[in-house]
């Protein structure tokens, strides 16, 4: 399960830049792609710790979920997603190429626990806000 995060860019005329002003804006957008996805991954790690999915709050646990977690002692409110911590400890982002950055799960195990839950409880993704803020990032970035 992965989501591909793609920013598009075009300058207006490139005949007027130089070769080095070419590799410096290629080099800049390749640093900027991949902290971009890192920043990603955290948007999607914080909101999940708040209990929230990409447009609302997860909904609850099932009561026989609840009575397990409960009999662990552990907390069932808010919804967060952690129980052992292995499947939100696996993600992971990664720059593919010079365009696109990653956001994956790097154990098999965990990565079908994280497609489970994003059935029910979406959360692997943004909403229109978080990819605003992913944008404004990735420009601001770009101009570093």
């Amino acid at each position: 399960m992965s989501l591909g995060l793609r920013i598009n860019t075009k300058p207006k005329d490139l005949t007027k830049i130089t070769k080095q002003a070419k590799r410096d804006i290629s080099r800049g957008i390749t640093r900027a792609i991949g902290k971009t996805g890192s920043l990603g991954k955290q948007i999607i790690l914080d909101r999940t710790k708040l209990g929230k999915g990409i447009n609302s709050a997860f909904k609850p646990y099932t009561p026989e979920y609840m009575a397990i977690l409960s009999e662990e002692g552990k907390p069932n409110s808010p919804v967060d997603l952690f129980n052992t911590g292995q499947m939100l400890r696996s993600m992971q982002s990664k720059q593919l190429n010079s365009r696109t950055a990653q956001i994956y799960f790097d154990n098999p195990e965990a990565a079908k626990k994280a497609a489970f839950n994003n059935k029910s409880r979406p959360f692997f993704g943004f909403n229109a806000k978080e990819e605003q803020r992913l944008s404004t990032y990735f420009r601001k970035e770009m101009d570093r």
